[in-house]
């Protein structure tokens, strides 16, 4: 059984532990306030966007666009949206279960080419032996418009020239501070966001002005980087929100664990006292007789 002076710095060293969890659950949970605000404000944009290219989609002038055509041959493309770092639940492990589904689907990684954003996602797939095609690391925290261009842009260029016949995206979709949810989202060709929708007839009779393939020209790839700046705004805040959580259910069990030890201390006292005591009635009475 562990002494009584053992148990105390067990209990110090919890309560150390302690401090630094509600430390990090109170620092994630101000970053995710300011994540939020920015996500929310960005999902009208991007959801605006998605409509206007729909709209014009299914009008009769629609141009041919590398963006918009799909790919013959090449091998599909799998993009993982991964944090730096960990202390966040399952945050990285469902989805790296996800893309790792993806894989197998493909038959394996013969079948398709990864981009990693994220030092997680990339020391996973090196463990597992297996080299992305492109990595990223060191976004999250300084996160802005700049690297979504940075990575639509490789994408675009890559896709144009008829390296992959599609793109998928993977990452953590934020629910609430409590749920996030791993999706899988189609990026390009950007037809396929159509889906087979029916447009109403008026939709057919848009005049353009510009011309219908300047606006492709313009739009297409803005609605590329703007799905990704979205799925970056997306998993920062579903992977704050996860360590939120995370350290809050650390901490909790951390009190926990100290009652525990301090109640096993405080019998380990009174258990000595009690001892004292039987010695030293023992021996009075030894001296009695």
């Amino acid at each position: 059984m562990p002494s009584i002076r053992q148990l105390r710095e067990r209990i110090k060293s919890v309560k150390n532990i302690q401090q630094i969890t509600r430390a990090m659950k109170m620092v994630a949970s101000a970053r995710l306030r300011r994540a939020q605000k920015q996500l929310l404000e960005t999902r009208p944009y991007a959801g605006r966007i998605t409509t206007i290219i729909e709209h014009i989609a299914e009008c009769p002038e629609e141009a041919a666009h590398p963006l918009l055509s799909t790919n013959e041959a090449g091998r599909s493309a799998l993009v993982v949206l991964t944090s730096d770092k960990g202390l966040c639940a399952g945050f990285n492990a469902q989805l790296l279960q996800k893309a790792g589904g993806s894989l197998l689907a493909q038959s394996g990684s013969s079948g398709i080419e990864l981009l990693v954003l994220g030092r997680k996602g990339i020391d996973f797939f090196r463990r597992n032996r297996i080299k992305p095609f492109r990595e990223w690391a060191g976004f999250w925290q300084e996160l802005s418009w700049h690297h979504a261009d940075l990575v639509g842009q490789e994408l675009i260029d890559a896709y144009s020239a008829k390296r992959w016949r599609q793109v998928t995206l993977v990452y953590n979709q934020f629910k609430s501070a409590l749920i996030q949810e791993v999706v899988e989202q189609r990026l390009l060709p950007v037809q396929d966001l159509r889906g087979g929708k029916q447009k109403a007839d008026t939709l057919r009779d848009y005049e353009f002005e510009p011309s219908a393939p300047e606006i492709y020209a313009l739009l297409l790839p803005r609605y590329v980087k703007m799905s990704i700046w979205r799925a970056l705004l997306e998993s920062k805040a579903a992977e704050l929100a996860a360590r939120m959580q995370a350290m809050g259910n650390a901490t909790d069990s951390a009190g926990e664990m100290i009652a525990d030890v301090t109640l096993q201390m405080n019998r380990a006292r009174q258990a000595g006292i009690t001892r004292e005591i039987s010695e030293l009635v023992g021996s009075a009475e030894a001296v009695n007789i």
